[in-house]
C-alpha cells in the first residue's frame, strides 16, 4: 500500500488508463513490438517519450519490467557510453545497449506528470 505525504496523494487518474504510476511519473509497458521510431510515435501519441533513465532506482525498476525494451536514447556519436554498434537504445539486464533501430521489441514510455497544487 502507498503512503502518501503533504499535500495530497496523487490519484491513478493522473495516468491514461492502462499506465503505471511511479514517482510522479505515468509508465506504459508495452506487450507488442515495433522498431525505434514507430515506438517513439506511439509514446508521442500520447504525448510522452520513450524512457529516458534518470536516475539508479528507476533503472533498476525498468530493467524487471520485461526483456530488452526500446528507451528514448539514440545514439549520434561515440560520447555515449553504450554497448552494442547499434544506434538505438534498449535496456538489457546488465544495463544499457544499442542495436539497430529496425529491429522489433517491447517499449517503455514515460509521461511526466505535474499536480497543479492551486
Amino acid at each position: 500500500m502507498a503512503r502518501c505525504y503533504f499535500p495530497v496523494c496523487p490519484s491513478l487518474e493522473l495516468c491514461p488508463s492502462g499506465w503505471l504510476y511511479f514517482q510522479r511519473k505515468c509508465y506504459y509497458l508495452s506487450e507488442s513490438e515495433a522498431n525505434w521510431n514507430s515506438s517513439q510515435s506511439l509514446c508521442s501519441s500520447h504525448n510522452a517519450s520513450l524512457l529516458v533513465i534518470e536516475n539508479d532506482q528507476e533503472l533498476v525498476r525498468e530493467q524487471r519490467g520485461g526483456p530488452d525494451p526500446w528507451i528514448g536514447l539514440y545514439k549520434r556519436n561515440e560520447e555515449i557510453e553504450v554497448k552494442g554498434s547499434g544506434n538505438c537504445a534498449y535496456l538489457e539486464s546488465k544495463g544499457v545497449s544499442a542495436s539497430g533501430c529496425y529491429l522489433t521489441r517491447k517499449w517503455v514510455c514515460s509521461l511526466n506528470i505535474s499536480l497543479d497544487l492551486h
